[in-house]
């Protein structure tokens, strides 16, 4: 990072509050001799940064300063656009138009001399985005509700059937390309993931319901739950890695093999099996008997159906 990018970035943090000189000087590894050089430097071109001594000490901007528009980088906003375009693959967004109108923005706070180098990059690099054709009308409502902490009272379709729940939204995220909201249920007294496009009426609650106890988050892996160990072929551990959960768990042999040894909450079985029924020959359960179980059935009833 060469100086005047780093007079921004102090500016930048000193915006978000106080700092002391050790503070700044390991965010940007250099010597505290260095940021009290780049303060004075500041201070120079008027910037009214003030110093305070003393243990509860530092730099800090006064409460009513701010910054005037910065322009980007080429790498910034290199990184902006490929964010933004990500997004545009995924089949819906939270806030389309303020996504379209950010992208527009940002040719504009690059220097024009630097849009077609822009625009060079962008053709050379992309990432690739699953892209998911189920509508979520509601992926903007449960984000705000999830924001402000709104009891919403909703109509969910699950596997189960259709049924009528009271939730509070506490997080909204996006993998392989769905939706996913992570909500407490008043009715299950349970923290639970939903699919945001299997909701199919959501509207504020008319009441916050009185609860007995703090919510509390999923725990997917805990030293309580039971332990599953899978042993995976060469092909299973290629196959396999490629999936966020399981994936960084693998311990690899010398042949090419490996195995997953991790304590997974029980709740969760039914989506390993459908993993492991994935992976067919290379993967088998070796603990414990009950997974081992579900994953037999599900191959009898497999068999089945086809022998019908």
């Amino acid at each position: 990072m060469n100086r005047m990018d780093r007079l921004t970035a102090i500016l930048l943090l000193l915006q978000a509050g106080k700092r002391t000189a050790a503070e700044i000087a390991q965010r940007f590894e250099v010597s505290r001799r260095t940021i009290q050089r780049d303060i004075d430097a500041l201070c120079e071109m008027g910037i009214p940064i003030g110093a305070e001594l003393g243990v509860a000490g530092g730099y800090s901007l006064p409460a009513d300063y701010s910054l005037p528009p910065l322009a980007l980088t080429l790498h910034e906003a290199l990184l902006l656009r490929l964010a933004l375009s990500s997004l545009s693959q995924l089949g819906e967004t939270p806030f389309k138009q303020e996504r379209e109108l950010l992208l527009a923005k940002v040719q504009t706070l690059l220097p024009r001399r630097e849009r077609e180098n822009l625009d060079q990059f962008a053709q050379a690099v992309s990432l690739d985005v699953p892209s998911r054709s189920y509508p979520t009308p509601f992926l903007d409502q449960l984000l705000e509700s999830a924001r402000a902490r709104r009891w919403v009272a909703v109509t969910y379709r699950s596997e189960q059937g259709v049924s009528e729940q009271t939730l509070l939204p506490l997080h909204v995220r996006n993998e392989t390309g769905l939706w996913y909201c992570e909500a407490y249920s008043f009715e299950r007294d349970a923290t639970r993931v939903y699919r945001v496009d299997r909701f199919l009426d959501v509207r504020v609650a008319p009441s916050a319901p009185r609860l007995e106890r703090p919510i509390g988050a999923i725990v997917h892996v805990h030293p309580s739950f039971p332990e599953v160990c899978l042993q995976l072929t060469a092909r299973g551990v290629l196959r396999l890695e490629r999936d966020p959960h399981l994936g960084p768990r693998i311990v690899r042999d010398k042949d090419g093999g490996g195995g997953i040894s991790v304590r997974l909450r029980p709740e969760e079985y039914d989506w390993l099996v459908r993993v492991l029924l994935d992976l067919g020959v290379d993967a088998k359960v070796l603990a414990p008997e009950g997974l081992r179980g579900r994953v037999q059935q599900a191959v009898e009833e497999i068999a089945r159906h086809y022998a019908e």
